[in-house]
């Protein structure tokens, strides 16, 4: 797929994430984590910028989603240092799991193309696809992207705290309460 293609599976699979934690009251982790989602879900195509890596190879597996999930907590390590125990690993394993899930959303929205990923190679060949749309085709990339955006919007009105209304009948009832008599 292109950039959003990736964009929008990156959106639709962290929503559920998104959605968790903004229910619970962390919408700033939501919205920084799904921000790091999408900055870091085009990190499997870096390999067409080397000679030297074959594209959908090495940066399209598994393993380099374990790679960029190590890569995210060695670069919040040392904001980690100095914090009690218990949350510097609650930080390292949020840093691995939003460096991970990008490129799982990566080859996730590589998959249903023609091409497909290998996610075991080099240890296992199997190519892997569904082979519904290409790529390139535009409509299909605004699609996933439209869906996406779809999806997270959902998840976020849905978390977002209800606030009740009084019904129409008490807010008219204390209107009419509310009001001072008129002097004669």
């Amino acid at each position: 797929m292109f950039p959003p293609g990736h964009y929008g599976m990156a959106l639709a699979l962290y929503a559920v994430v998104g959605y968790g934690l903004s229910s619970r009251g962390y919408e700033r982790d939501a919205l920084s984590g799904g921000g790091i989602v999408l900055a870091y879900t085009l990190f499997p195509d870096l390999d067409g910028q080397f000679e030297f890596l074959v594209h959908r190879g090495v940066t399209h597996t598994l393993w380099f989603a374990l790679a960029v999930g190590v890569f995210c907590v060695l670069v919040v390590a040392s904001s980690l240092r100095h914090r009690p125990h218990r949350e510097a690993i609650r930080g390292a394993l949020w840093a691995f799991f939003l460096g991970s899930s990008s490129v799982v959303a990566h080859l996730l929205a590589d998959v249903i193309n023609p091409w497909g990923v290998m996610p075991l190679y080099p240890v296992s060949p199997a190519l892997y696809t569904l082979d519904v749309v290409r790529a390139t085709n535009d409509a299909a990339n605004y699609a996933m992207l439209a869906a996406g955006v779809g999806v997270a919007t959902v998840a976020w009105l849905a978390a977002r705290p209800r606030r009740s209304r009084p019904s129409l009948a008490r807010r008219l009832y204390r209107r009419l309460r509310d009001r001072e008599p008129v002097a004669e």
